[in-house]
C-alpha cells in the first residue's frame, strides 16, 4: 500500500457566468435584507452595493436600476415561499387537504414580516399591476390541473376549473393584502382571514348523503 500522499486536485476555474450568477445572487439576498427592513423608498443603491462588495456599475449591469433589482427581489420572495407549499402539498396524501393546506400555509409565509413589505406593501406601488399579476400566476396551471381531477372525482362543485383557480387565489390575495396593509394584522384578524378561507372552500365541496 502506497504511504505517498495523494494529488492535490487543481481548483476549477471559475467561469465568467458561473461567477455573473454568484454577483447576481448576492445582490439579491443583500437587497433583500434591505427591502425588508427599510422599504424601497429608503434603500440606497450605493450602499447595498457596498455591502454586496460590488460597484454600482456591475449593480446596473445586472438589474439597471433599483426598480429590476427589487423585482428580481420579488420573484425570489414568491419561489421560495412556492417551494414551502410543494412541500406541503407532497406530504399530504389527500390531494383536496393538501390544496387547502397551501392556501392556508401561503396566507402566513407571505405575511412573515420580511416578506409581508416586499410582495404586498412595496409591490403594488414599485411594480405596478404586474406585480398582482405575478402572484396570481403562480403555480396557475397546476392548481387548475388539481382542481379539474378533484371535480371529475366528484369532490368537488361542478365549477369550471379556471374560474375557481381564479376565486381561490383571488381570495387568498386579498386577505393578504388587508392584513400587509394592517401591520400583519391582530391575532384575532389573521383567524378571521383564514375562517373567511376555509369557508370558501367548504363552499366548493360537494357534501356526501
Amino acid at each position: 500500500m502506497s504511504t505517498a500522499a495523494p494529488p492535490t486536485a487543481t481548483p476549477r476555474p471559475q467561469g465568467r457566468a458561473e461567477a455573473a450568477e454568484q454577483t447576481a445572487n448576492r445582490l439579491v439576498a443583500t437587497a433583500r435584507h434591505a427591502f425588508a427592513a427599510q422599504g424601497f423608498a429608503h434603500v440606497s443603491l450605493d450602499a447595498l452595493a457596498a455591502e454586496a462588495g460590488v460597484t454600482r456599475g456591475a449593480l446596473h449591469h445586472h438589474f439597471q436600476n433599483k426598480s429590476g433589482l427589487f423585482e428580481a427581489v420579488f420573484r425570489a420572495v414568491d419561489v421560495e415561499i412556492s417551494v414551502e407549499l410543494d412541500r406541503i402539498y407532497e406530504a399530504e396524501p389527500d390531494p383536496w387537504r393538501g390544496l387547502t393546506a397551501c392556501y392556508h400555509a401561503y396566507l402566513d409565509l407571505a405575511l412573515r414580516p420580511e416578506n409581508a413589505r416586499i410582495l404586498f406593501r412595496d409591490a403594488p406601488a414599485v411594480m405596478g399591476a404586474r406585480a398582482m399579476d405575478i402572484l396570481m400566476e403562480s403555480g396557475f396551471a397546476i392548481i387548475v390541473e388539481d382542481l379539474a381531477a378533484l371535480i371529475a372525482e366528484g369532490r368537488l362543485r361542478p365549477l369550471d376549473p379556471v374560474a375557481t383557480a381564479h376565486l381561490l387565489n383571488g381570495a387568498v390575495m386579498a386577505q393578504a393584502l388587508w392584513l400587509a396593509g394592517c401591520e400583519g394584522g391582530t391575532e384575532a384578524q389573521r383567524a378571521a382571514a383564514h375562517a373567511v378561507l376555509a369557508a370558501t372552500f367548504d363552499g366548493l365541496t360537494l357534501k356526501t348523503p
